[in-house]
C-alpha cells in the first residue's frame, strides 16, 4: 500500500500545473501517487497530465466531464488506496520535505495539520514552531484555527476513517465546501497532529474557479460564503467552543508568521 493519495483537482490549469505537480516530483519522501483529476478542461492541462503520467507511473489521470471541484474530490477518494489522503489544489505548492515531514508525526492522529504561508491579501500566514497533538474540540479548534482559516489542503487525513466515517465533500458548493468537509472530520476524529517547521503554500489565482467574474457567480459566492459562515458559527456553539468563535481573529494574531 502506498503511503500517501494526493488528490488533486484541475479545472483549465495549464499556466500553473506544472509547478505544482514538480513540486511532488521533488518532494523528498517519494511514497506518494497523485490522483489527478481533470475537471472537464478546455485548455492543455489533459495534455499535460497526460505527460506527466507517462515519465512518472505515480500520477494517475482521470478525465472527466466538468461537474465541480467537490465532484472532483469525491472521485479521487474513490480511487484513493494510500494510507493517507491529502486534497492538494492545482495552482498550490508544498515544501520539499513536506510530506516526509507529515508523515514523521502522524502517530495514531486520524488528522495531520500543517501550516501555510499565503500570497493572497484574503488570507494570512499561519505558522507553527512546535508539534502539538490535541484530543479535545477546544485544542482541536484553538491549534488549527479551523474556524478562520478552514482550507481542506492543510491536513493530511487517514484514509480509513475518511471511508469509515462516510466524509464527502458537498458538491451543491463552489465554496465553503472544505469548512463544511473539515469540520465534519473533527467531529469524529480522535487526535489531531500539528506539524511544525513545514508549510504549504497558497498561491491565490484571479482565474480559479472562484474568482469568475459574472454576476450570477458573485452572487452564488456571497450566498454560499453566509451558509458557511453560519455553518462554522453553528458548529462552535455545538461544541461548545464559541468562545473560539468570537475571539477567532484576536486569536489568529498568535499564530501569523
Amino acid at each position: 500500500m502506498v503511503k500517501i493519495s494526493v488528490i488533486i483537482p484541475v479545472y483549465n490549469g495549464e499556466k500553473y500545473l506544472n509547478r505544482c505537480l514538480d513540486s511532488l516530483i521533488n518532494q523528498t519522501f517519494s511514497d506518494w501517487t497523485a490522483i489527478c483529476v481533470d475537471d472537464g478542461s478546455v485548455d492543455k492541462t489533459g495534455k499535460i497530465l497526460d505527460e506527466y503520467a507517462k515519465q512518472d507511473k505515480r500520477f494517475i489521470v482521470v478525465h472527466k466531464k466538468n461537474a465541480g471541484v467537490s465532484a472532483a474530490r469525491n472521485d479521487g477518494i474513490k480511487r484513493a488506496t494510500g494510507q493517507y489522503i491529502h486534497f492538494m489544489d492545482a495552482d498550490d505548492i508544498i515544501d520539499a520535505n513536506y510530506y516526509e515531514q507529515m508523515i514523521k508525526h502522524t502517530g495514531d492522529a486520524d488528522i495531520i495539520c500543517s501550516g501555510f504561508v499565503s500570497n493572497s491579501k484574503h488570507s494570512s500566514n499561519l505558522i507553527y514552531k512546535h508539534n502539538h497533538i490535541v484530543h479535545s474540540m477546544f485544542g482541536k479548534v484553538f491549534w488549527t484555527q479551523v474556524l478562520l482559516k478552514s482550507f481542506v489542503w492543510r491536513y493530511l487525513f487517514k484514509t480509513e476513517f475518511i471511508k469509515k466515517n462516510k466524509l464527502v465533500f458537498d458538491t451543491s458548493f463552489v465554496s465553503q465546501e472544505d469548512a463544511i468537509f473539515v469540520l465534519q472530520s473533527f467531529v469524529y476524529a480522535n487526535m489531531i497532529s500539528i506539524v511544525p517547521n513545514v508549510n504549504y503554500h497558497y498561491i491565490f489565482n484571479d482565474n480559479s474557479a472562484l474568482n469568475k467574474k459574472d454576476k450570477a457567480h458573485h452572487d452564488k459566492l456571497k450566498k454560499q460564503y453566509k451558509i458557511g459562515k453560519s455553518f462554522r458559527k453553528k458548529f462552535a456553539v455545538d461544541n461548545n467552543v464559541s468562545v473560539l468563535w468570537y475571539l477567532r481573529k484576536i486569536v489568529s494574531v498568535l499564530f501569523m508568521g
